[in-house]
């Protein structure tokens, strides 16, 4: 069986281990890379898309406003002619060419109007679908922030907690034993320790122990792996 003094660096070896399980997990959280470079891809889109569709309603509403204006000022015009106030025929033909005029642009609108009353429902429709895309791409997005978030938050009270019960764990543990652990840690992406498993092998590095090194453990001392260096952990009879 392994030494109380090992047993205890065995459980503060355990939190340490833990705490780089946690720091592991919070790198990888995925709070929706790919979602978010899925919609950034199709708000581009709707850029053209539905700039387009939008451009296209624009113009359409600019021609219906014009030719209001125009049967605004025909009206007028009509009112002026018919209504007795001109009289003298060179005033007659200026409002006649006026009105001409007019009715020239209103037919020149007509035309563009018949035009984008063609071209407006599949950019309208396409820019929808688009626009429905677009709605379900934020909400998978919300969705694994939202994930990423609650996770960060178990993560970071899971670190606070193994974080405080470090100081007690490390009670009842030799400064020198401490000292080297953590001068192993460091050079070992904060991993001291390794468990003799499968009877005879370093857990941390899976190098065959030689039997030196084996009874040493079952006398109690302690022993390191001549491969990685890490303090052994043996517990016979549970291993």
């Amino acid at each position: 069986m392994a030494s109380l003094e090992l047993a205890r660096l065995w459980k503060l070896h355990r939190i340490d281990a833990s705490l780089l399980d946690v720091r592991a997990r919070a790198a990888v959280l995925d709070a929706g890379v790919k979602e978010s470079k899925e919609l950034e891809v199709l708000q581009k889109e709707d850029v053209e898309v539905g700039g387009k569709a939008r451009v296209l309603q624009s113009e359409l509403t600019d021609l219906e406003l014009a030719n209001k204006g125009i049967e605004d000022k025909l009206k007028k015009i009509d009112a002026t002619l018919y209504g007795g106030k001109v009289v003298n025929p060179r005033e007659v033909e200026a409002y006649e060419k006026d009105a001409s005029i007019h009715k020239k642009h209103r037919g020149v609108n007509d035309e563009r109007i018949l035009a984008l009353w063609d071209l407006l429902p599949p950019a309208k429709e396409a820019s929808e679908k688009l626009d429905a895309k677009i709605k379900v791409a934020k909400e998978k997005l919300a969705v694994k922030v939202s994930t990423a978030k609650a996770s960060k938050a178990e993560l970071e009270a899971e670190y606070a907690r193994l974080n405080a019960a470090r100081p007690e764990a490390a009670k009842g543990i030799s400064p020198a034993l401490l000292a080297r652990y953590d001068s192993i840690r460091s050079k070992h992406a904060g991993t001291g320790m390794s468990e003799v498993v499968r009877g005879r092998s370093c857990g941390g590095c899976g190098t065959l122990l030689p039997e030196r090194t084996l009874q040493g453990l079952k006398e109690d001392r302690m022993m390191t792996c001549e491969e990685c260096h890490r303090i052994l952990y043996f517990s016979e009879g549970v291993i």
